[in-house]
């Protein structure tokens, strides 16, 4: 039987995303007795003492299911962010909030536009829903164009969507660049902006989106609980909007798509907020060491204000990544991501893991 001829062109000419090797996959193939894994972007501190006892006590409710409104977490963390509980959707990761927002808006024949050099997720879910992509690609300062996205807005333009930062660069956008987009974008238009690294910036001139929701109703903020939160095994992202958006995007949300021990560990970390600054800190002290290493090995560094780093090499980044792995060492040639042969990004581990990295580095450049 001819099984491709039942499914649509997107989906035939999507590649699936590649997460990578785990790391027990390449401890057996390479035979290494232990292996760092700065891949993926996870927070290397794992989860909070706090967060692993509620999940723990909570795996003894997993015969129920989950409540599908997740009304705890919604009243919780509203209160936190200071906005109503109803302006809140939550997924199965932040991913999910995406592809319900691609469902719910587009039709065939409209499109989606996003940097054609930001999180690998975007082309790959606008491919699968009826190739509504319309890539544009970053400034020379590895930031998005943000005009650039905006000229590329028609008719049947839905939905924008904005990486800050930026997801393999590490760059931002400004709050005067972004306020400026929101300006010249069409109200019809709805501007998702990605914010998975949201907690870790630093930068004082980073747009503060929260307050913005009032004077722009078709702005949607996505953020997660898989960075600072680590979370990353449990998927638990959420979008804030205009209520009456927000009850529109329930309509296709899956029921119970985000499990009990998710929620019950979302939960905890919001109980626990106050641990967020000293991670935020650890993250910047080891960022800002591995960048003046890295630079000093001949790197072109890209300024980061997530918990990665990209860099850029004179070397193939694909045989550069194999040697690191042969040294126990994992990290992300950007080859497709189309940042270009001698890109690779790196994600910030604990000091003794980023030390290994350094030297693992100096070993093969020399």
């Amino acid at each position: 039987m001819d099984f491709e001829s039942l499914f649509r062109p997107g989906i035939l000419g999507t590649r699936p995303y590649s997460p990578g090797k785990p790391v027990e996959e390449v401890q057996r193939e390479l035979g290494l007795d232990q292996v760092i894994k700065l891949a993926s972007n996870e927070n290397p501190e794992g989860p909070l003492p706090a967060v692993v006892s509620a999940v723990q006590e909570a795996v003894l409710e997993v015969n129920r299911y989950p409540d599908a409104t997740c009304f705890r977490l919604t009243d919780k963390l509203a209160s936190l962010l200071s906005v109503d509980p109803q302006q809140l959707i939550f997924g199965n990761g932040s991913n999910e909030v995406l592809d319900i927002l691609i469902r719910a808006l587009v039709s065939p024949g409209e499109n989606v536009v996003f940097s054609e050099h930001s999180f690998i997720v975007y082309p790959l879910t606008c491919g699968v829903h009826f190739e509504c992509g319309r890539p544009v690609s970053l400034d020379a300062d590895d930031k998005h164009d943000l005009p650039a996205m905006a000229a590329a807005v028609d008719d049947q333009t839905k939905l924008i969507i904005v990486c800050n930062p930026n997801n393999p660069t590490g760059t931002y956008n400004t709050r005067q660049e972004f306020e400026s987009f929101l300006d010249s974008v069409p109200s019809r238009v709805i501007v998702a902006i990605d914010e998975a690294y949201y907690e870790y910036v630093t930068a004082e001139d980073y747009p503060q989106t929260l307050p913005m929701l009032a004077d722009y109703p078709n702005l949607m903020i996505l953020r997660t609980f898989s960075k600072i939160h680590s979370l990353a095994g449990l998927r638990v992202g959420y979008g804030i909007g205009h209520p009456d958006f927000i009850s529109q995007l329930h309509k296709t949300r899956e029921p119970f798509n985000v499990n009990l021990l998710s929620q019950t560990a979302a939960i905890a970390c919001i109980d626990n907020w106050h641990e967020v600054p000293g991670r935020v800190a650890r993250n910047k002290e080891q960022l800002d060491w591995m960048a003046v290493e890295l630079g000093a090995l001949g790197f072109e560094v890209v300024p980061s204000q997530t918990n990665f780093i990209l860099v850029r090499c004179d070397t193939d980044a694909g045989k550069l990544t194999q040697d690191l792995l042969h040294k126990g060492i994992i990290v992300r040639p950007m080859h497709a991501f189309g940042l270009g042969e001698g890109a690779v990004r790196i994600s910030i581990g604990l000091r003794a893991e980023n030390e290994a990295c350094i030297e693992a580095l100096k070993k093969i450049l020399n």
